[in-house]
């Protein structure tokens, strides 16, 4: 089953110079039907005006994933030393047992982000904040894992921050973007009893043969395997969840 989200449901939030489209319910957003899916707790594309700053206060037991589409930001957790981030670097904050807040500011004009929040496995923890620097946002005509908690998808034992690792995750997930060109056709597979979650950030795909296009999200279960033909060059992220 697919259920499609047109970019004209979603909800929206705003902070001063934010815009924030969210996929479920967050913030001052309340939508009953879309509180998450699996894991996925929020799915939020922000777009910031020049020097803005998108804010949180006290967070636990939550990965929150920040992949950069535009532009520079910085990222500063807990008053710790800020890290910075070009587009298609990666952010990950484990907030774990606890954290006092969080932000993520631009650095530059026409700066635009996508955070997908996840529950982890197991609460608490020691808080982590980690980036992984990518000159390749996503995988070209196949989907390139962005962030996984799954062991196989990362060799090491240890997170080195190497451009084509994983994003360590404390949920059992799966993070994977992909640009697929017209006319491209591609195949995902997964394990039964999993939910997966598309969003279409550019362009125009088909799932299965239903089209969907930018800004939109697709919810989809008891799918073992879903086609993914490229109709206007798309970038996608596609998330796989318990």
């Amino acid at each position: 089953m697919i259920i499609l989200r047109a970019a004209r449901d979603m909800g929206t939030v705003t902070q001063p110079g934010v815009v924030i489209r969210c996929h479920f319910s967050f913030a001052e957003y309340r939508n009953p039907a879309h509180v998450h899916w699996g894991q996925i707790r929020a799915i939020n594309t922000a777009v910031f005006e020049p020097f803005a700053e998108f804010r949180l206060g006290e967070e636990e037991a939550r990965d929150i994933v920040t992949i950069v589409l535009k532009g520079n930001f910085f990222a500063e957790v807990g008053g710790q030393a800020p890290h910075q981030l070009q587009e298609g670097d990666i952010h990950l904050l484990s907030a774990g047992q606890g954290i006092q807040e969080a932000k993520w500011w631009a650095a530059s004009p026409d700066s635009s982000f996508v955070q997908v929040w996840l529950l982890p496995d197991e609460e608490g923890g020691v808080p982590e904040s980690v980036v992984h620097h990518r000159p390749v946002r996503h995988g070209q005509n196949a989907l390139a894992i962005l962030a996984s908690g799954f062991a196989e998808d990362s060799p090491e034992d240890t997170d080195s921050g190497q451009a084509d690792e994983p994003v360590p995750l404390r949920a059992s997930a799966r993070i994977m973007g992909m640009i697929l060109q017209s006319g491209v056709t591609t195949h995902y597979t997964t394990g039964a009893g999993r939910l997966l979650y598309l969003i279409v950030l550019s362009g125009t795909i088909k799932i299965n043969d239903q089209p969907i296009s930018s800004g939109a999200g697709a919810a989809i279960y008891n799918e073992i395997e879903v086609r993914l033909q490229g109709e206007t060059n798309p970038t996608i992220l596609l998330i796989d969840t318990a």
